[in-house]
């Protein structure tokens, strides 16, 4: 395989809605580079239409921290069952392929996506993203989270912190905000939160725009802004 980025052809000619995957973790910590991946969910999608679902759990090595079971209900029983690490990774890496990677405060999961990547020795791939918290940052009051946008936006989220209602949510609150106003020009864009300084780390291709307004509640130190 090629170590080529994945990158669209022409990306400023194709709507970003075109080829896209809406991607969410459950993880053991907030640290890529010290937590794992647990549950993994991803869809797949072209402009309304969606064409493909992964979700999985995936095996962990070493103790799951009792408060993500407190946060997830994810317990270590049920990880039991699940997918190989890498076995999990290279097929979300084929999954994801040349799309658009999506999330609600993608620099979290983009940190876990890239250190798996390199832990793993996978394919070193940076995929073009969009951030919706970024988004929201522009255009709503805070708090920002994903409950609180799916509030604002009239969007169900059955439950928070599993990685398949969140994903869902997400892909549903990306399509209402480019309703209200076309997101090709948030393509690799960040708009961080000033309360906490400059991040340590930004996901390749990032490009930082500036915050409008104070910064929002959070609520804790949750997975999920």
């Amino acid at each position: 395989m090629s170590n080529a980025p994945y990158l669209p052809l022409f990306p400023h000619l194709t709507s970003i809605l075109e080829n896209v995957t809406v991607l969410d973790f459950e993880t053991t910590g907030v640290s890529g580079s010290k937590g794992r991946v647990i549950e993994i969910a991803a869809i797949k999608g072209s402009n309304s239409q969606i064409t493909g679902r992964l979700h999985t759990l995936v095996k962990l090595k070493g103790e799951l921290p009792k408060k993500i079971t407190e946060i997830t209900g994810i317990t270590p029983q049920d990880l039991v069952n699940g997918l190989e690490e890498r076995t999990a990774f290279l097929i979300l890496q084929e999954f994801i392929g040349d799309s658009t990677v999506v999330a609600h405060n993608i620099p979290f999961d983009l940190g876990f996506l890239y250190s798996t990547y390199r832990r793993l020795k996978l394919n070193p791939v940076q995929h073009p993203f969009l951030d919706t918290l970024s988004v929201c940052r522009l255009r709503q009051p805070s708090p920002r989270s994903l409950p609180d946008m799916c509030k604002a936006y009239n969007i169900p989220l059955t439950r928070w912190h599993r990685a398949l209602p969140d994903a869902t949510a997400t892909w549903h609150l990306l399509h209402r905000l480019h309703e209200e106003s076309p997101l090709d020009y948030m393509r690799n864009k960040l708009v961080l939160n000033t309360k906490y300084g400059t991040p340590y780390w930004l996901p390749p291709l990032a490009e930082v725009l500036p915050a409008t307004d104070t910064p929002e509640a959070t609520g804790s130190i949750s997975l999920q802004e």
